[in-house]
C-alpha cells in the first residue's frame, strides 16, 4: 500500500501544479495591471510595488488554491480511470475507500490553509493595503508645485512662487468651500511634513485673515500649522478576531466570512462529488473532467455568492449539510456500490 500511496500522490501532485502554477500566473497578471493602474495615479518604484504585490498574495492564493485543487483531482481520477489503472487498482483489491483516504489529509491541509489566508490573513492584508495607499497619497500631497495653479492641501488651494531645499517660499492658501466664510493664508516661507500619516504644512512670517457677512478678523503670526490628515498608524489595525467580531451585527461582513467558510472547506466539499462522477470504466464511458469541474465549481460558488450576499448562518448550515450528504450519496452509489 506504500507504493500504491506515493504512486496516487506523485499523481495528483503534477496534476495540481500543471494547473495551480499557470492559474496562478493569470491571476497575478489580473493583479498586476491593478497595480499598474494604481501606480498611474501614485508614484510607486519597484520596490513599492513588489511589496503591494506581497500584500495580495494572501487574496490570489485564495482565488487560485481551489479551482486548481478541483481540476487536480477530477485529472488524476480521470487520467487513471481512462487507463484502465483505476480499475487494476481495483481488480489487485484496493479498496477506493481506502484510496479516497490517500488523498483526505492533504484535502485537509489545503482547507485549512485556507481558512488561514482568508479568516486570519486577508483581514491583516486588507487593512495593510488600506493603509499603504492612504500613505502614498498622502506623500503625494505633499508634492507642492512652484507657480502651479489648481493645486490643493485638504480644503485649501495653494500657490507658492519658489522652492528650494527648506521648503517653499512666498506660499498662499485660499479657502473657499464655505460661501459664508472665506480664509487666506500669506507666508514668507513654509514646510511640509509628513509624520507617521499626519500631514502638517507650516507657515511662517505671515498673515492670515478670515471674513464672513458679519466681520473680517486679520491675524499675524510667525508659525502656524495646517493639518491634512489625521493619524494613522499600525497600532490601529485590529486583530482578525476584532475584524470577524462585527459579523454578529454586521450582515455584509458575516456575508463575507460565510462566503470565505465555504471556498474554504471546498477542497472537502468537492472531493466526493468529483470522485463519483471521475471515476469511471473506459470500456462504457468516456472522460469529463472539464464538465466535471466545472460541475463542481458551480456547485461550490453559486451557493457561496448567495451566502455572501444573505449573510445567513442558517442557510450556511443547509448548503454545508446538503453538499456533503449529496457528495457521500452519489460517490456510494457510482463507485463505492460498484467497486
Amino acid at each position: 500500500m506504500g507504493r500504491t500511496r506515493r504512486y496516487l500522490l506523485t499523481t495528483f501532485s503534477k496534476s495540481f501544479l500543471l494547473v495551480f502554477l499557470p492559474f496562478l500566473l493569470i491571476v497575478s497578471l489580473v493583479f498586476l495591471i491593478q497595480l499598474s493602474i494604481l501606480s498611474s495615479k501614485i508614484h510607486l518604484n519597484t520596490a513599492e510595488l513588489l511589496h503591494l504585490f506581497s500584500l495580495f498574495l494572501p487574496e490570489i492564493l485564495f482565488y487560485t488554491i481551489p479551482f486548481s485543487l478541483m481540476a487536480a483531482l477530477a485529472n488524476t481520477f480521470g487520467r487513471l480511470s481512462e487507463e484502465n489503472e483505476m480499475i487494476a487498482l481495483f481488480a489487485l483489491g484496493h479498496r477506493p475507500a481506502r484510496l479516497f483516504r490517500f488523498l483526505l489529509p492533504i484535502l485537509i491541509l489545503f482547507s485549512a490553509i485556507m481558512l488561514v489566508l482568508s479568516l486570519m490573513l486577508y483581514p491583516q492584508m486588507k487593512q495593510k493595503i488600506v493603509a499603504f495607499k492612504n500613505r502614498k497619497i498622502a506623500e503625494a500631497t505633499l508634492k507642492i508645485s512652484p507657480n502651479k495653479l489648481s493645486q490643493s492641501f485638504g480644503d485649501y488651494h495653494v500657490f507658492v512662487a519658489a522652492k528650494d531645499k527648506r521648503g517653499y517660499k512666498d506660499i498662499v492658501l485660499f479657502d473657499n468651500h464655505n460661501p459664508k466664510r472665506q480664509e487666506i493664508f500669506i507666508a514668507d516661507r513654509a514646510e511640509a511634513e509628513n509624520a507617521h500619516g499626519r500631514i502638517s504644512l507650516t507657515l511662517h512670517n505671515g498673515i492670515g485673515e478670515t471674513s464672513d457677512s458679519k466681520k473680517i478678523q486679520t491675524l499675524h503670526y510667525k508659525s502656524l500649522s495646517i493639518y491634512r490628515y489625521p493619524r494613522t498608524s499600525e497600532a490601529q489595525m485590529q486583530s482578525f478576531q476584532e475584524y470577524w467580531s462585527k459579523a454578529s451585527t454586521d450582515k455584509r461582513q458575516r456575508g463575507k466570512m460565510l462566503y470565505f467558510l465555504l471556498v474554504s472547506l471546498s477542497p472537502l466539499l468537492s472531493f466526493p462529488l468529483i470522485g463519483a462522477f471521475s471515476i469511471f470504466n473506459p470500456r462504457y464511458q468516456k472522460n469529463r473532467s472539464v464538465a466535471v469541474i466545472f460541475a463542481a465549481a458551480t456547485a461550490i460558488y453559486i451557493p457561496a455568492a448567495f451566502l455572501q450576499k444573505s449573510g445567513s448562518l442558517p442557510l450556511f448550515f443547509l448548503v454545508l449539510l446538503s453538499l456533503s450528504a449529496a457528495g457521500v450519496w452519489l460517490l456510494y452509489r457510482r463507485v463505492l456500490r460498484i467497486y
